[in-house]
Order: C-alpha cells, then structure tokens, then sequence
C-alpha cells in the first residue's frame, strides 16, 4: 500500500475520503460516542459535497448516490 499523497496533490473528494478513512481508523475498536456519529455525519457530507461539485447545500450532494471509501 503507497502512502496517501499530500493533501494538495489530491482532490477535494479524495482528500475527504481521507479524511473519513483517517477517523474510522482513529476509532477502530471503540464504542462509537453521539458526538464522533455526528462528524462522521458531517465528514460524509463533505465528500458528497466535493463528490458531487457542489459547495452549497447537502441535499442536493445527497443524490449523487456514491459511499465515501469507494
């Protein structure tokens, strides 16, 4: 496995995705908290957002359909 690529050598989506892989792997094998649900929630939205182009509203990235991690 590379290593990743510094964040300005990656897309904004890429960047997000990595930014969820970076969490998930900071919480492996502990209880998930309210509080770490909720930005994991917002880390997602993010990469739907850069996914999608779009830098407004979350439900508009929401029909892009794609799971960040792919």
């Amino acid at each position: 496995m590379s290593a990743p690529s510094p964040a300005s050598d990656q897309s904004p989506a890429s960047a997000a995705n990595e930014a969820i892989r970076r969490f998930v792997r900071s919480r492996s094998g502990s209880a998930w908290t309210r509080a770490e649900l909720a930005e994991l929630d917002r880390l997602r939205r993010a990469w739907r957002r850069a996914r999608c182009g779009d830098l407004s509203a979350d439900r508009t990235a929401d029909r892009c359909g794609d799971r960040p991690g792919t």
